[in-house]
């Protein structure tokens, strides 16, 4: 048999075409085999082939079942009580083989043979030809796997496209990439990979021209600029500079502006007006919930761009959020130096360090820095930059009276006159000229409140056969003057899947959410939850500062908890909390797979509602982190209050890694802290001495050393008792390098040992590895090149026996030194030339770096000192990209 799914829907037997019916049997097989060898229930089926399903879609589903059968035999199985299966083999499927191909080429890249993966990427797309949408009934279910199926061969393409570039065959990209921008013209990476493509290839004017005509799209279709990744681009290519990830850097953070801003002139000369050359000008926008003082920064701030063009910095300080403590200063420097291109290692621990580094970062910029939601002056202080050339706008309900030097701007609510002005923005001029009288009364009805009235004026744009005095009447009966009647208008003229769905949001841990994590929460597809949160957002129910987040008004938010809690029971509310915990976990476990694969985490079942989201690449998990982070430490924190200990932990330990490689210590210490708590709340062990594992890394690493040995002494004495030996020797491992860092050198030889016995025992080859690298470092330190040297090559046997390129590459950089210490310096080159060779091959620049100096360094000790400098000028090169203070070091030797 073959079957064809990436075009029009084919089944083959022995080559000759079969007859598959009509477009409601061509849906149920398209369901069928787009979950090959797995059950689909009846329910799945109605879905994905009605809109609007019959009375008894049971008898349909049985006779397009059989009409199947007819031409599939045996192979379409009915399971009681599960549904239908249809058996496909290996190899029939077209699908099947696209996903083989794709992922083949991405284990080539993994191991440094780009040109494989290009030729498998490029035969993974030739077997799509589009998917069969035009010749079968398709429901919402169906529709939602055709935007899936999209999604991953656009993912295919892009991952070819980058392994393409990286090969230089330019023209073959931009052919494939103009179609497919064509076709997807909001789908930005594709227009990035083409300018790349274009640039690269010397059409440094068509590359332009290809973000001319990206923007032109976004804006159009979307209402707002391009992200940062294409704006900055282009700002590299006008450069003619060579992008890279340094340059690339994300530091203009402004939320979009919004096009039916009204009013607000006179408060918007004021704070546009030039203020002093001899210091920092701070204003402040203080003023009620909801009247308006983040629209009103906001455009105050793009209006003062071409004024503050070098940097844009902004953060939500949530000083008046019920459901989320005001943000840390500490915590926000610390995102603010990462935007402004300081490495997560460079970052100072404490808060007056981070503070003076951000005012060295921006001394002489000409920077704008908009806080948003201050809960006080101790809060936002460290947060100034001291640079006369710098504007801090902030926004706050309170008065900012103790803050040196500070203009205050008091938002009142607006004036009848600018009330009425918004609702004939919104509404339209003709309608409301028409009963002026009405118009002023609906102002009235609302307070005043600039929230409030967008949500009336809203409302009545989606009624074109209201009249104003509609509004009116429908405002006097619908609960009272003030925003909350204005929102008990707007939730109950919802129908009922917006109004569960906004009741639901109330839940969301995090500050925004998106259609994926939303769906989670409902229990429903992402396609229909898109749908939903778009129609809230139409409604002015949702905010958006970014394309495809959404978030509540802090105002809406206590709206949507006060009345979910009202008409969700307890076990609905549960359900919907664990629901999307799920899906932030199973996400979690799926990022994992891709930052470390050596890692095996086991984590329960999540709900079949679920769908989590998988990860084409380790660029794709990080970006992923780096956006989501602040909703999975929410998330965190969520399970431990609400009594789900399980997706406490695990998620605390499927983060370990991310904050690892970013350097989130704060972040780090904060989850696992809550974890720890939550695992001895109910007094499981195991995960109790797994969070001691982790935490104590993350104490080790800020150089909390007797609080990480302390850890560690607590894990050991729980995995001793449960008698738990594959705990135990990582523990053991981590305890003898707290002690390495403490000095204490016999301990640690001690715990290395006993681990690396350990491991031996359990044949576990990957942690024996990394013992014995732990050991010849610790000889090596000594100067004990022999001892280390023979305990190295044992290591380096191992790691020749498993596929961990990471691991490997650092132990042939350690021989590497080995050699030079014992002035081997031929053998020494040998090494670290592996050593450099896989560290590029896997994209880790800091590894270059260090490679690239003890190259040198061997090259010098062989009297090569033209080549040895040349790999010091490019090692310091490369540590100043990564913000690392031993390019000084390095550089010292040229």
């Amino acid at each position: 048999m073959e079957f064809l799914l990436l075009g029009s829907l084919t089944a083959r037997r022995a080559g000759t075409p079969l007859e598959l019916g009509g477009p409601r049997q061509r849906a149920v097989l398209t369901m069928l085999l787009l979950h090959a060898n797995q059950a689909v229930s009846v329910a799945q089926l109605t879905e994905a082939v009605w809109d609007s399903p019959p009375v008894s879609p049971e008898s349909n589903l049985r006779t397009y079942v059989a009409g199947l059968r007819k031409v599939l035999g045996e192979r379409l199985i009915t399971r009681p009580g599960h549904g239908y299966q249809l058996v496909v083999e290996p190899g029939e499927l077209d699908l099947d083989e696209f996903d083989s191909l794709v992922r083949q080429g991405e284990e080539a890249l993994e191991e440094g043979d780009v040109e494989a993966a290009v030729e498998l990427f490029a035969r993974a797309l030739a077997k799509w030809q589009g998917v069969p949408t035009a010749e079968l009934s398709a429901g919402p279910l169906l529709r939602a796997e055709f935007t899936r199926l999209q999604e991953r061969r656009l993912t295919a393409v892009e991952r070819y496209a980058r392994a393409a570039l990286e090969l230089g065959r330019f023209d073959d990209v931009i052919d494939r990439l103009r179609q497919e921008t064509a076709q997807h013209p909001l789908r930005e990476e594709l227009w990035a990979q083409l300018m790349l493509a274009l640039d690269r290839s010397g059409r440094r004017g068509e590359a332009l021209e290809a973000y001319a005509t990206a923007r032109k799209h976004v804006v159009e279709q979307v209402g707002v600029e391009p992200g940062a990744r294409l704006r900055q681009l282009q700002q590299v290519i006008l450069e003619s500079r060579v992008p890279s990830p340094a340059a690339l850097n994300a530091h203009r953070q402004l939320p979009m502006d919004i096009a039916e801003f009204t009013g607000r002139e006179a408060e918007l000369r004021k704070l546009c007006e030039p203020g002093p050359q001899t210091t920092v000008v701070i204003s402040a926008i203080e003023g009620m919930a909801g009247v308006g003082k983040t629209k009103l920064a906001v455009r105050a701030a793009h209006r003062l761009v071409q004024r503050y063009p070098d940097v844009q910095l902004w953060a939500d300080l949530h000083g008046f959020d019920a459901d989320e403590l005001p943000a840390d200063p500490a915590a926000v420097l610390e995102s603010f130096l990462r935007l402004l291109g300081v490495p997560g290692g460079q970052i100072p621990e404490s808060l007056e360090a981070r503070a003076a580094l951000y005012r060295d970062r921006l001394a002489g910029k000409r920077a704008l820095v908009l806080l948003d939601n201050a809960a006080g002056e101790d809060q936002v202080r460290p947060l100034l930059p001291g640079s006369a050339s710098c504007l801090v706008l902030i926004t706050s309900r309170r008065t900012l009276l103790r803050l040196d030097g500070v203009k205050s701007l008091s938002l009142d609510v607006f004036t009848p006159g600018e009330a009425v002005a918004l609702l004939a923005r919104i509404a339209g001029s003709d309608r409301i000229d028409a009963d002026r009288e009405a118009a002023h009364r609906v102002a009235e009805l609302c307070g005043h409140l600039p929230i409030a009235v967008a949500l009336a004026a809203k409302r009545l744009a989606r009624r074109p056969q209201w009249t104003v005095r509609d509004l009116v009447v429908q405002l006097e009966r619908g609960g009272g003057p003030g925003a909350r009647g204005v929102f008990d208008l707007s939730y109950q003229a919802l129908p009922d899947n917006q109004r569960r769905l906004f009741r639901l949001l109330g839940l969301h841990p995090g500050e925004d959410v998106t259609a994926e994590s939303a769906a989670a929460l409902a229990g429903l597809t992402a396609y229909e939850t898109e749908d939903l949160l778009e129609t809230l957002l139409d409604e002015h129910l949702l905010q958006q500062h970014t394309p495809g987040r959404y978030r509540l008004h802090d105002l809406l938010r206590a709206y949507a908890v006060e009345q979910v809690m009202a008409t969700e029971p307890p076990p609905a509310r549960d359900l919907a909390r664990r629901r999307v915990l799920d899906w932030y976990l199973h996400t979690s476990w799926h990022n994992v797979r891709q930052l470390n694969p050596q890692r095996k985490l086991e984590i329960g079942t999540a709900d079949p509602a679920v769908h989590p989201r998988t990860f084409a690449d380790r660029d794709a998990a990080l970006l992923w982190c780096d956006t989501e982070r602040a909703n999975l430490v929410a998330a965190v924190r969520d399970a431990a209050e609400h009594d789900l200990p399980e997706h406490c932990w695990s998620l605390a330990q499927c983060l370990w890694d991310f904050f690892n490689l970013r350097k989130h210590w704060a972040d780090w210490i904060d989850t696992h802290g809550i974890a720890l708590a939550a695992a001895r709340s109910v007094g499981d062990r195991s995960a109790e001495g797994r969070m001691l594992i982790t935490l104590g890394i993350g104490l080790r690493e800020i150089r909390r050393h007797e609080e990480s040995v302390e850890c560690y002494r607590q894990a050991l004495a729980i995995f001793r008792a449960t008698g738990d030996k594959a705990r135990l020797e990582p523990t053991l491992n981590n305890l003898g390098i707290a002690y390495m860092a403490q000095g204490r050198v016999d301990e640690a030889l001690s715990c290395y040992e006993q681990s690396a016995e350990i491991a031996r025992e359990l044949g576990n080859l990957h942690s024996e590895a990394v013992t014995l690298n732990n050991i010849g470092l610790m000889h090596a330190d000594a100067g004990r090149y022999d001892a280390a040297l023979a305990t190295y090559l044992r290591a380096l046997e191992i790691r020749e026996e498993i596929k961990d390129p990471y691991s490997e590459a650092i132990l042939l950089n350690n021989i590497g030194e080995v050699y030079r210490g014992l002035a081997d310096f031929p053998q020494a080159v040998s090494y670290v030339e592996r050593a450099l060779e896989t560290f590029r091959a896997i994209g880790d620049l800091y590894g270059q770096a260090e490679a690239l100096d003890n190259l040198g360094l061997a090259l010098d000790g062989l009297g090569d000192r033209r080549g040895a400098e040349k790999c010091w000028l490019e090692s310091a090169t490369l540590f100043e990209e990564l913000g690392e203070p031993r390019a000084d070091e390095v550089r010292g030797r040229l």
